[in-house]
């Protein structure tokens, strides 16, 4: 499954958190980490959990649909290729905060060709074993040895309160032999002094099995088990390394958050929520059933395989209670709905166990519960979310509402009304709602602004008064009529777009002023001859001017393109990549000297100690006498040790046998040449493999830089066009920290620029050009994002701050950078690369290096820029 840039973000940085930690001080690592990950305000001091100050302990954060399962499974090999005392396999213990959850995890994990099964088995060649803590019997001192093993837990079967009453703690004759002949360190835990068998004696318990092989801790949404660990707790289980994975997290080292504008960005969610405001829980019913039955058709008609699920939050069984689990269901009955097409999913009734919903020959189309989903159920073809509960519950109503945004198949489709959610609430005005929903969407990980825009009036069954657009939308009066038109006449999207207000005689419409032109002129048409004085066309067609002269260029339908930088190759012309750099100075490694300059290894009586740079890595030898029990790794040979190595760095540039034959070559050397052990190599492998990686980083940066000075002396790249160009029009901007100041933009391209905070530097310089009369537009420029504009450096790819369309017909490309980066090697590059730009351009593109302490009156440096290029 190929993963979300979020999701690569993420690994990256607990990647280098892992890395970092090993030779530095976790504070170090921790802050390190956080550069990569962005976690924003989530970011705070390291702080180690006081039972296991030297287990390193990290959290990433991810909202509801974020994939915090998949990245789970990634996070196994990470782990375990940066644990210094680790033998060839690791052990992860994962730990879930619910039964329900662990039986999913387990299906999942297990399941062979399933995408988290997948990531799992990558790191160590389908060498896995998935087990629930149940079949913990059946592992062996032999299969630790042989391959992988994770064991999928619930955090209650480790509660350290009556430990004698937890079957993870009890004396197991089946784990006899992980104790038998060998060395056994302290802390283990010892039978009671009452034991019938063995009193007093170690216990040969799994939890002292986890002890002794010190898994990998993976925590989802359980960190309360972790901020709770207790000193006794952590001594018993002793992990190498702590990954939680949550939404909500505490104070939990967070050191990635990805944000829900991400995740839409990324066609992860569905958004936006269309919210009905219904003032009887019947009329929700019924709106919400009618409305899955209008997906249905879509999705049939467009071809789509999705079966759309609605999702009925019922009142709970107490007295005055009118909209119980069986009054709903008799309700939907009596609407058509065959008895099969629904289950119920509360504590008394599980009809949804052992269903596959994503089945093509599943017949359920609706689901009825109170509070039951709450935790465990996950199904993306859940649509539309009915409410006929207290939505001012917020708690029961966050995780039944995630239920809905999961995107089908994690990719957006053709037709738009597949792609949003669908809620409707009963019992109070539509503000109230709104913001009730608009709270629990902050719960999950947006923030407050996104979460208030992608809450959307569908229709309204209140009052006609209280139905008010939300802010920044351009309001429709309602209509009154002498009676109610004939609805069911009208076109399936005219109907979409109106509401009826009252009954018989003397009615309101109101009109959704969110519906398209088309609709809208639809609907004009269709009031105008029922109305009388009453006629709705001359608002519409002033609705539809004000909502035009608001729109942004996007929303206009506008675009400007900017060329891309390309040169030609194989006859064909293609943009340059730091890729094609490596390609002009004939990068690759074969026949290059193997010798791995810094690297040092020296084996003292007490410690073994390598030298890495500028870090030391200390290994107790107490330690690595205990893997070599379980796992004799003098019996490596040097093919053994060049293949792991080839397994575990990987490198996409380079093919699997040159990469493995420079693995041979730079184990033979420092075995033959260098006179270092082949079995002291082995124990240090994961310091030799980081030192390899570090030394193919170096050599490629040298070559990307000799290709970067062939690019800006003799060899002449030129302007891009079509496929090579880069093109800015509607969809294709998606802000993953959209803009959430006071400041109204004039000039942006786009409704909202991403990521620039009120009072900053290159909030100043985003200022500057929206109020500069020679810029046409702007765009603020997404980093990595799928349609940005970029450049090539010798090592990557170069994401200026700014471009903008002039308004005699040039483009800006701008970056800016603050005094303290003004002199670095990687500022000059990125200021040479674009001059060249500007070069080849003829002065039709102006390049602009902006640097705070030579520009500190950004506007009159930007006048003269422009003039100068003029």
């Amino acid at each position: 499954m190929q993963l979300k840039k979020y999701q690569e973000r993420a690994l990256d940085a607990l990647d280098v958190f892992l890395s970092e930690a090993v030779t530095k001080p976790h504070t170090v690592a921790y802050n390190i980490a956080c550069q990569v990950g962005e976690p924003g305000f989530y970011a705070s001091a390291y702080e180690p959990l006081q039972s296991l100050p030297r287990v390193p302990y990290c959290c990433l954060r991810l909202p509801t649909g974020g994939g915090k399962t998949l990245l789970g499974a990634h996070s196994v090999g990470i782990a375990h290729k940066h644990r210094m005392d680790a033998p060839q396999y690791p052990v992860a213990l994962w730990l879930v905060p619910s039964a329900k959850i662990a039986e999913q995890t387990l299906g999942a994990l297990k399941t062979p060709g399933h995408p988290y099964r997948a990531a799992l088995e990558k790191p160590f060649g389908g060498a896995v074993r998935v087990l629930g803590i149940d079949e913990r019997r059946q592992i062996t001192p032999q299969d630790v040895a042989t391959m992988a093993h994770v064991i999928v837990a619930t955090v209650q079967s480790f509660r350290i309160a009556q430990a004698e009453q937890r079957n993870v703690y009890k004396d197991d004759e089946n784990f006899e032999a992980f104790f038998k002949g060998r060395a056994l360190p302290d802390g283990l835990m010892r039978n009671p002094a009452t034991a019938e068998k063995r009193p007093g004696e170690i216990s040969w318990s799994f939890a002292n099995v986890m002890r002794l092989v010190r898994p990998v801790m993976i925590v989802d949404e359980a960190h309360n088990f972790v901020t709770g660990l207790s000193e006794e707790t952590g001594a018993r289980l002793d992990p190498s390394a702590i990954i939680e994975f949550t939404a909500t997290p505490l104070q939990s080292n967070v050191i990635v958050s990805a944000t829900a504008d991400e995740l839409k960005a990324e066609q992860m969610i569905k958004l936006p929520i269309h919210l009905t405001q219904h003032t009887g829980w019947e009329s929700a019913i019924i709106h919400a059933l009618q409305q899955r039955a209008g997906l249905d058709r879509i999705a049939t008609e467009a071809n789509e395989p999705i079966r759309p699920i609605a999702l009925y939050q019922a009142q709970a069984r107490t007295e005055g209670a009118e909209a119980t689990v069986d009054v709903v269901k008799a309700k939907l009955i009596e609407h058509g709905i065959a008895e099969d097409a629904i289950a119920v999913a509360t504590g008394d009734q599980r009809e949804l166990d052992g269903i596959d919903l994503f089945a093509p020959d599943c017949k359920i189309e609706h689901v009825i519960t109170v509070e039951a989903l709450r935790e465990g159920w996950d199904c993306s073809f859940a649509y539309v979310f009915c409410s006929v509960a207290n939505i001012q519950s917020a708690t029961a109503v966050e995780q039944l509402l995630g239920r809905v945004l999961r995107m089908p198949f994690a990719k957006r489709r053709p037709v738009e009304e597949l792609n949003r959610a669908y809620a409707h609430v009963t019992g109070i005005g539509f503000h109230a709602a709104a913001n009730k929903l608009k709270d629990t969407l902050v719960a999950m990980g947006f923030d407050e602004r996104t979460a208030r825009d992608e809450i959307i009036a569908q229709r309204a069954a209140d009052a006609a008064a209280a139905v008010l657009p939300m802010p920044g939308r351009s309001p429709l009066a309602p209509v009154s009529l002498p009676a109610a038109p004939d609805v069911a006449a009208m076109p399936l999207e005219v109907r979409d777009a109106l509401t009826i207000v009252g009954e018989g005689e003397g009615v309101s419409v109101v009109i959704d002023p969110e519906a398209s032109d088309e609709v809208l002129d639809q609907i004009g048409a269709i009031l105008a001859p029922l109305a009388g004085d009453n006629d709705p066309s001359a608002s519409i067609a002033a609705h539809k001017e004000r909502r035009q002269a608001a729109a942004t260029p996007s929303q206009r339908g506008e675009s400007f393109t900017i060329p891309g930088m390309v040169l030609e190759q194989y006859g064909e012309l293609d943009l340059v990549e730091p890729t094609t750099l490596l390609d002009l100075a004939g990068w690759t490694l074969d026949g290059v000297d193997p010798s791995l300059p810094g690297f040092a290894l020296s084996e003292a009586p007490d410690v073994v100690t390598v030298d890495v740079a500028d870090g030391q890595v200390r290994i107790s030898r107490e330690a690595s006498q205990q893997i070599l029990q379980l796992e004799d790794e003098t019996a490596w040979t040097a093919a053994d040790l060049s293949r792991w190595l080839d397994r575990t760095t990987s490198q996409i540039d380079i093919s699997q046998p040159v990469f493995l034959e420079y693995c041979r070559r730079v184990v033979v050397n420092l075995v033959d040449n260098e006179g270092v052990s082949l079995a002291a190599l082995v124990r240090a492998k994961d310091v030799l493999r980081r030192a390899i990686a570090d030394r193919v980083k170096q050599l490629r940066a040298e070559a990307g830089q000799t290709g970067m000075q062939m690019l800006l002396g003799d060899i002449a790249p030129s302007l891009g066009l079509g496929e090579n160009a880069f093109r800015f029009e509607e969809g294709r901007y998606q802000p993953p920290r959209p803009y959430s100041g006071s400041h109204t933009w004039k000039k942006h391209f786009y409704p909202r620029p991403d990521d620039l905070r009120d009072g900053g530097e290159e909030f100043r310089c985003a200022v500057a050009l929206d109020d500069h009369p020679g810029i046409k537009h702007w765009v603020r420029n997404i980093v990595r994002g799928s349609h940005s504009y970029w450049l090539p450096t010798s090592t990557d790819r170069f994401y200026p701050d700014f471009v903008a369309e002039l308004t005699d017909g040039r483009m800006l490309v701008l970056e800016y950078k603050g005094a303290h980066l003004a002199n670095t090697e990687d500022t000059a590059e990125k200021a040479n690369i674009g001059a060249r730009l500007e070069e080849i351009s003829g002065g039709n593109i102006v390049f602009w290096m902006a640097v705070r302490a030579k520009d500190p009156d950004f506007p009159a440096w930007l006048d003269a820029k422009l003039a100068a290029t003029d």
